[in-house]
């Protein structure tokens, strides 16, 4: 018969603590609603069907037979425009810089269940089967642009 003893000491609460919080801001992250599942950084996209159920995943219904898909070059050098639109980006959980002089591919929708009469759009952007950005806009010359968040954040307010 063996016995085992251990000793409780600061350092193993500490530990236990930082552990257990770890985990529960993890799954806070993964949870759907949480950033992480936002941003689809865990979202495989292999073809235009894992595009489509992505973003139905977001609340938009789009129109499979309206995309449009072609292949960009992320610049090496942000110009203030593309600056300004990475800024967007990261508002939704997504960077471009770690994309720059990457070529990605993009691919355009028309929204069907947008809650206006206004033509709007939406773009993936998919580097290596991950979702890297997005954006939602209309293309009037008033239109808006917005980051590829879920449909029902874009429409409150």
């Amino acid at each position: 018969m063996n016995i085992y003893t251990f000793k409780l000491t600061k350092k193993h609460i500490v530990a236990a603590v930082l552990a257990v919080a770890a985990i529960i801001a993890l799954i806070i992250l993964l949870a759907p609603g949480g950033k992480a599942a936002e941003t689809g950084a865990a979202v495989t996209i292999r073809d235009r069907g894992d595009c489509i159920r992505y973003l139905g995943e977001l609340g938009y219904q789009v129109e499979a037979e309206t995309a449009d898909a072609r292949t960009v070059q992320i610049p090496r050098e942000f110009d203030a425009v593309y600056e300004a639109y990475n800024r967007m980006q990261k508002e939704c959980g997504f960077d471009l810089q770690k994309y720059a002089g990457k070529k990605v591919e993009l691919t355009t929708f028309r929204v069907t269940n947008w809650p206006s009469d206004e033509q709007v759009l939406v773009d993936v952007l998919v580097y290596k089967k991950k979702v890297i950005g997005g954006a939602v806009y209309t293309a009037a010359v008033d239109g808006f642009m917005q980051g590829l968040t879920p449909l029902n954040a874009q429409t409150e307010g």
